[in-house]
Parts: structure tokens; C-alpha cells; sequence
């Protein structure tokens, strides 16, 4: 259905006014915060006047032009008049906004009080929530889209509805995951674009700090260290194949068919393609996007410190365009023979012969090499069995694999024991040394003899995240 069949038709009419649009839209966003502590959007007329009138004071706003059967001198006689003035001013914004051409506001009269009250409509509310984020951007969090996915999957056998609650839910935060990267690659671009228009040396490096520490690079440096996508991707991707499952998604498909009201067919489609579309952001499209956007920051930085050099080397070159163009005051003056005819305190504003390109410090001096003056030797040391032993053993001692195959083997046996089976929290893990040694047994596992099963979960030591395994004899 087209949006133009729901919506008045001069619905977008106040925006498109010229003079007036900025006082429509600020007395939207005046009426919608009104409502933000009731518990619908419904209140009395009169609070929603008053809230006007008081922006239109604070603003001096005495007329609006575009409204019918409406005029007003900007002068007012006295502060009462101004008062009324106000308050009728905000009754016919109320009016046009009420109107059935606009339609962002409703009015009708309460049954018990017969009072009036003002109700913002839906399209109303959705108009000045659009505003309110043109104003001011919400900043995407990223990880909470990668954390609800993450847990949604986790948490399947608790939910009644698998498609709503799971699939469905795990598509739109993937979507929005996706909207919201790139969202921020093209935002990084258009700071670049503006960065490059930088006018002045100062006014680029006031803007430096808020560039480098903009929520963007913060939000992804977060996205990319601790709270990777590939902590959870593994998981992620596993529970998604799971619901291909046929008894899983013989349910997705009756819950599909129940929600969006269609046919077998058509449900089990929707059901594959938000599956399909999942997998393929989470498991290419993700890397890609963030590859773009790491590449984009990159650029972006090297932007900023080439802008920075170019101007600062063309402040810097002001002397020499001064210089230049005395020099070529002073040959015009020669040609014009009036350089002898200049007092004798100037003449020398206008000396450019002398060292005219070249300077000292312009003079590199060729380095001499040393010269060897006399013969230096050194006595020559014996050394006995005994010392030659030594020192091999050092060096054997130094080049000792402690993470060799065998070394390993021998350390699993000791660690399991008697035992048939242990996992990571039987490993000491106290130092490096010990954190080396556990994955570097987990490596040579199977060739020891044991079999390896990584298990759900992870354990931090070491300012690192190691996934959970159990080893057992073969």
C-alpha cells in the first residue's frame, strides 16, 4: 500500500515551509516531550498551549505567517497582551497541527471532565522520533547485537514461539548489525571528505582529538578486541544449522505459517531465507564489511596526518612567499630605475644576491673516515675440558625444546594421573610457562594418545580467552 494512501495529505506540509518549518518541527519535538513522563499520549490541551507558548517566548516568536485567519503585530503593547498573545498563538499551532490536512495531532473532548485533550497520532510519533534522530544520531552499540544473537541461540528450549522469539529475532539483530557498520563506514568517509576542507592549521587540530576519539572508533575498537564476533561466532553458526533440523523446522514453519499469515510454501521459504541471510552475513559478509571499515580508518588517519603536514608546511613557507615576492619588487624596480632613488635604510629589504638559494645549514660536510693510527692485539686465552664442557652444556640448555613432542606426552601422563579423563581446570595455570604448556599438550594430543573434545564455554587467564576441552585415553 502506498504511504501517501495512509498519511493526510498535507502531512509533510509544515516541514516544507520555509520561513516556518524550523518552528513546526521544534514545536513537534516541544509536544512530543511533554508526554515523556505520562503514561499514553494523551494529555489536556492546556498544558500542550502552555508548553508552546512558553518555546515561542523564549524565542520571540510573535508571528506565524502561514497560518490561516491569523495575524499579529510583533510589537505588543504590554506583557500581559504578550502573555495572550502567546497563548493564542500556541492554540492556533494547535489547530493547524490538528487539522485533517496535517494530522499530527488529534483533539477531542474527555467524556467525564468534557475538557480537551491533545493525542499525538501514530504517524505524529513516528515523525518526531525521525526528527529527534536527524538531530541527533543514536549511537549504534554494536556488541549488544552480537550478545543477543549469542544468547537467543543459547536459550532456544525456553521460548514457546521458535520463530518469533528466535529466528526471527536473531535476523533482525543481524540486520541491524549489518545497517549499523555500514552505517559507520560511511560515516568515516564523510569525516574524511569534511577533514580534507580543513581551512586552517588551528582549526584542524582542534578537530584532531574529537576525529581520533570519535564514538565510531570506540565502538569499534570494541567490536574488534574483547568483544570479537569470533567468541561466539563458532556457536552461533552451529545453533543456526541446528534449526534446519526437520523437526525444528517443521515448528519454524508452522509458527511462520501462524505469524505472517501464508501458505506452507511460503513459510518455509521465509523460514530458509532468514536462515540462508544469517549465515551468510555472520560467516562472510561481517568480515568483509569490517575489512572495509578498518581499511577506511587507515585512510582516514593517514588523511588527517597528510593534511596536517601540507598545511603546517604552508604556514611555515609564508617567509619564502615574502621573499619571493620582494625579489620580484626589487626587479621591477631595477627595470624601472628607481632602486637608487629608494632611501639608503630600505636598500637593503631588497639584497637578494648574496647567498640568494644556499645557506650554511643547506652545506652537508663529507665524513671522514677514521684512520688507523696503530695495531691493537689481545692476548689469546686457553681454555681446558672442563670449560668447554661447561659452555656446551649452556648452550644445549638454551636451545632445549621445553614444548617438544615428547616433553608433552610426558606431561599429559603426569597430569592425568590414573585418571581417565581431565579437562582445563585440572591444568596449572598459574604463569606463561604453564599456559604455553597446556595448549601446546592440547596440540600434540591425539599423537600422545588421548582424544580431544572442545566443549561450550570459555576460561580467561593470562589476559587471554581459552576455549574449554576434556582430554581422555584413546
Amino acid at each position: 500500500m502506498n504511504i501517501f494512501n495512509l498519511i493526510p495529505i498535507g502531512f509533510f506540509n509544515p516541514l516544507a515551509s520555509g520561513s516556518n518549518n524550523r518552528i513546526y518541527a521544534d514545536c513537534l519535538q516541544v509536544i512530543y516531550d511533554e508526554y515523556d513522563r505520562e503514561i499514553t499520549f494523551r494529555m489536556e490541551r492546556d498544558r500542550i498551549r502552555d508548553a508552546i507558548a512558553i518555546y515561542l517566548m523564549e524565542n520571540h516568536i510573535d508571528v506565524v505567517s502561514d497560518i490561516d485567519d491569523y495575524s499579529l503585530n510583533q510589537k505588543v503593547p504590554d506583557e500581559k497582551a504578550a502573555s495572550s498573545s502567546y497563548l493564542d498563538l500556541a492554540s492556533q499551532i494547535i489547530r493547524k497541527l490538528s487539522s485533517d490536512e496535517v494530522g499530527w495531532l488529534e483533539e477531542e473532548i474527555d467524556d467525564a471532565s468534557f475538557g480537551r485533550n491533545i493525542i499525538m497520532t501514530e504517524q505524529g510519533i513516528m515523525l518526531a522520533e525521525l526528527l529527534a534522530r536527524l538531530e541527533k544520531p543514536e549511537t549504534a552499540e554494536f556488541s549488544s547485537y552480537i550478545y543477543n544473537i549469542y544468547n537467543t541461540l543459547s536459550n532456544i528450549e525456553q521460548y514457546d514461539d521458535i520463530y518469533v522469539d528466535v529466528l526471527k529475532n536473531v535476523y533482525k539483530n543481524a540486520k541491524g548489525l549489518s545497517k549499523d557498520l555500514k552505517t559507520l563506514a560511511t560515516f568515516i568517509k564523510k569525516i574524511i571528505e569534511r577533514m580534507i576542507h580543513e581551512e586552517t592549521f588551528e582549526s584542524l587540530t582542534e578537530n584532531l582529538l574529537d576525529y581520533f576519539n570519535g564514538d565510531f572508533i570506540k565502538e569499534y575498537s570494541r567490536l574488534t578486541k574483547r568483544q570479537n564476533i569470533r567468541t561466539y561466532r563458532r556457536v552461533i553458526l552451529h545453533r543456526l544449522n541446528d534449526l534446519r533440523i526437520e523437526k525444528t523446522k517443521e515448528n519454524l514453519v508452522i509458527c511462520c505459517k501462524k505469524e505472517e499469515k501464508i501458505s506452507d510454501d511460503k513459510a518455509e521459504e521465509c523460514v530458509d531465507d532468514m536462515i540462508d541471510n544469517t549465515v551468510r552475513f555472520l560467516d562472510g559478509d561481517y568480515d568483509r564489511i569490517m575489512s572495509n571499515i578498518k581499511h577506511k580508518i587507515n585512510v582516514y588517519l593517514q588523511v588527517a596526518v597528510g593534511r596536517a603536514r601540507f598545511i603546517r608546511n604552508k604556514e611555515k613557507n609564508i617567509r619564502g612567499d615574502i621573499e619571493k615576492t620582494l625579489k620580484i619588487l626589487g626587479d621591477e624596480m631595477k627595470e624601472l630605475d628607481i632602486h637608487d632613488s629608494i632611501p639608503d635604510e630600505m636598500k637593503s629589504l631588497f639584497a637578494f644576491d648574496d647567498n640568494q638559494f644556499i645557506d650554511l645549514s643547506s652545506i652537508s660536510y663529507p665524513r671522514r673516515s677514521q684512520i688507523i693510527r696503530e695495531n691493537s692485539t689481545q692476548d689469546l686465552v686457553e681454555i681446558d675440558e672442563e670449560d668447554i664442557e661447561r659452555t656446551r652444556s649452556e648452550f644445549e640448555k638454551e636451545l632445549e625444546d621445553i614444548y617438544a613432542k615428547d616433553k608433552m606426552s610426558e606431561y599429559l601422563n603426569n597430569i592425568i594421573g590414573e585418571r581417565l579423563k581431565i579437562d582445563t581446570m585440572d591444568f596449572p595455570l598459574e604463569n606463561k610457562v604453564q599456559l604455553l604448556k597446556m595448549l601446546s599438550s592440547a596440540v600434540y594430543a591425539e599423537e600422545s594418545g588421548y582424544i580431544i573434545d572442545v566443549e561450550d564455554g570459555y576460561i580467561e587467564t593470562d589476559q587471554m580467552l581459552i576455549r574449554k576441552f576434556s582430554m581422555k585415553r584413546k
